[in-house]
């Protein structure tokens, strides 16, 4: 049985609230910007993974996510690149 994504959202919220262990807290907001992405809200998605990774530096996870939305490159490149990545993101997390 599936929980539903403001469930599991409000509960990771709680949960990083009482949480000390800095890789913990470092979890947490990765699986909280994976449903942020898998809701289409990008940029709370973007700022879940950039705390991620300033509790963890070595979550490998967080920093291919933020690669994969196009984050640390300059987005003036390829204008249209950064749209199709975020589509192709949110088709996976839809298909999960």
């Amino acid at each position: 049985m599936s929980v539903e994504p403001e469930v599991r959202i409000a509960e990771l919220q709680a949960r990083l609230l009482e949480e000390r262990d800095e890789q913990a807290r470092a979890r947490i907001h990765l699986e909280l910007a994976r449903l942020a992405i898998g809701q289409g809200r990008m940029d709370s998605g973007v700022r879940h993974l950039r705390e991620a990774l300033l509790f963890d530096r070595r979550l490998q996870q967080a920093r291919e996510l933020l690669h994969e939305l196009g984050e640390g490159t300059q987005i003036g490149e390829d204008p249209g690149g950064r749209r199709g990545r975020i589509r192709g993101l949110l088709g996976r997390f839809r298909r999960s």
